[in-house]
């Protein structure tokens, strides 16, 4: 059976050209051919589909020629089987032909390479192709995003790259031309960085595959947002981070509608097989606007923008500043001195005295810890705690308070005049209470020290309990068996039912300061009382945190307070300041300062 060939043949000839064709079907072709010998000609048979198989060229005709018609292909971008068939041509001639695109010549007269030819031409027709297509599969595994078919992190920067250069070579050119005095407006682009808020629990509630057809669907979404816009890039650069690179921004205020826009289509509900899944994303925007030149700078400030978003839970998008840059970089060298301050003992604790609001004498003591930095001053707890959580050291910073703090009231102990009941009262981070060693240290810490558990009070927030009450509550009975005093601390502030205080193991609930200051206003009363009345129902006393009037503190014992802590009583103090207050008779320290300590000689802005 013949084989189909399409030839398309660059001829004068007319005779030659039908002598090609009666050759090629004495092979064994079926053959359809065309003959052309101007360019216009082999434009218009180019046209026509489908393709041809194989070009059979003479080397020079009178308005034409194979060196003229392979410059022709390379224009159109085909990759067409090109065999030069001329009456003269030497072998200078023959090499410049090959070197322009040819892969082969014969001479007229001498067809009988023309068969063979023509079939390892074919031959290695199908493995060029095999060839591209592998090329086009690893350009595509290189630069593209196998689940969602966008670009990904690689070849969005090649797109930001070329966008950033053109972008600073048009306002060169710009400002170049600016007459008088018109003001010079840079071209605006713009990279968004988005992210999917609850990415990690979808996936680990619904499953792989239903949140690889979120991610579809967001990509196809985004699609949609930008397609009025050819030239906008949207790719996919890591598990649940899209990046947009958006052209022609008119201002700030044009970016962050166009973010609103699209913030507003994600948050829609998505359906996806019997399930409906919704998520609000964090959008970070970073705009061109310094005329940057780094692309990694331009997609670091989105990131940093986004981050923010993220943190103070900001709805829809936020706009880049410099200032998040050096907040960004304080943080990680925060972040880097407080693991030298804990390696290297900086810091320090101060203990704040928890008084009876009934006699006035000290019940418990507070360990608070301290960083008086080298360069920087006193960092605020509030500050390089949140640090060490995110970074892990909260596990270190705790065994060391937990261990000095434990330290020092046994060293208190062995100096008061008498016996003097007191207890420490140590704070414990939402991942201390996960953290398995948790229960070991301690028993190593107490044996160690000879201390009995009822003289250690931890404090655990209510938002920890709330995180997940089961596995909490475990770690709660294993030190209650240890004789450990536990406290409920910032208690209002969560989400909790009171009604779940009669299930915890605890001794004591400590109310917000939030409830106490500047005033205890009509709702806050109801609701301290409310606290009150059902912890002293279920056997809990209370402590009030946050005392700083007489006002206050009246109040509080009125309802049946038993505890009280903060300025009015006493700041932060010092291990020596707390063994003279304490050694001084146990006397009350409530109301004036020659009642009790002088709380105005130890300033400390951090309760």
């Amino acid at each position: 059976m013949s084989k189909l060939l399409r030839v398309l043949i660059v001829e004068d000839s007319e005779d030659d050209a039908e002598l090609l064709a009666i050759e090629l079907e004495r092979g064994g072709y079926d053959v359809i051919h065309q003959r052309v010998d101007t360019r216009k000609d082999m434009e218009s048979a180019l046209k026509k589909s489908p393709i041809w198989d194989i070009v059979l060229a003479d080397y020079s005709m009178p308005q034409f020629s194979a060196i003229a018609a392979l410059n022709l292909l390379k224009e159109w971008e085909l990759d067409l089987h090109f065999v030069i068939v001329s009456g003269k041509i030497g072998e200078d001639t023959a090499v410049a032909a090959m070197k322009a695109g040819a892969h082969d010549y014969l001479v007229k007269g001498k067809l009988a390479r023309l068969i063979p030819a023509v079939e390892r031409e074919l031959r290695e027709a199908v493995l060029r192709e095999e060839y591209r297509a592998a090329q086009q599969r690893l350009r595509y595994l290189a630069f593209y995003d196998k689940l969602t078919n966008l670009p990904n992190r690689t070849l969005f920067m090649e797109h930001l790259s070329r966008e950033i250069a053109l972008s600073r070579e048009s306002n060169f050119r710009d400002s170049l031309n600016l007459k008088g005095n018109n003001k010079h407006q840079f071209n605006l682009f713009a990279v968004l960085l988005l992210s999917i808020d609850r990415f990690r629990t979808i996936k680990q509630s619904l499953g792989y595959q239903t949140s690889e057809e979120l991610l579809i669907g967001v990509a196809r979404r985004l699609e949609k947002c930008v397609e009025e816009k050819n030239s906008n890039i949207v790719a996919r650069i890591s598990e649940n981070e899209f990046a947009l690179l958006i052209h022609n921004i008119k201002d700030s205020q044009d970016i962050l509608n166009r973010a609103e826009n699209i913030y507003r289509q994600l948050i829609q509900p998505f359906k996806i097989g019997s399930s409906t899944v919704c998520s609000t994303v964090s959008i970070g925007i970073a705009l061109n606007k310094n005329n940057e030149s780094k692309p990694e700078r331009l997609l670091q400030s989105a990131d940093t923008a986004m981050q923010y978003a993220k943190v103070n839970f900001v709805k829809t998008s936020v706009l880049f500043d410099e200032k998040m840059r050096s907040n960004a970089v304080e943080k990680l060298q925060l972040e880097n001195d407080l693991q030298q301050a804990i390696n290297e003992k900086e810091l320090f604790l101060k203990y704040q005295p928890i008084v009876s609001l009934k006699t006035g004498k000290i019940n418990c003591l507070e360990a608070l810890v301290r960083w008086q930095h080298n360069s920087l001053g006193t960092i605020p707890p509030g500050k390089f705690i949140p640090i060490s959580e995110e970074t892990g050291q909260i596990i270190a910073l705790g065994q060391w308070v937990l261990s000095e703090a434990c330290y020092q009231l046994v060293n208190w102990q062995k100096s008061f005049a008498g016996e003097i009941p007191l207890t420490m009262s140590i704070n414990l981070s939402r991942i201390q209470v996960y953290h398995p060693e948790l229960i070991p240290q301690i028993d190593c810490l107490l044996e160690t020290l000879e201390l009995p558990g009822k003289n250690l009070k931890l404090e655990i927030t209510e938002s920890t309990l709330m995180e997940n009450t089961t596995a909490v509550t475990k770690v709660l009975e294993k030190l209650k068996e240890r004789d450990i005093k536990l406290c409920l601390d910032d208690f209002g502030t969560g989400y909790s039912s009171l009604s779940y205080l009669r299930y915890l193991p605890v001794d004591t609930v400590k109310i917000d300061r939030s409830f106490i200051a500047p005033e205890i206003n009509n709702t806050n009363y109801d609701i301290i009382k409310a606290i009150i009345n059902l912890a002293h129902s279920l056997g809990l006393d209370v402590i009030a945190e946050g005392i700083e009037t007489e006002a206050q503190k009246d109040i509080l014992s009125g309802l049946g307070c038993e505890y009280g802590q903060g300025y009015l009583f006493a700041y932060p103090l010092n291990s020596q300041d707390v063994l003279e207050i304490v050694n001084n008779n146990q006397r009350s320290i409530i109301g004036t300062s020659s009642q009790g300590y002088d709380i105005k000689q130890h300033p400390d802005n951090f309760n």
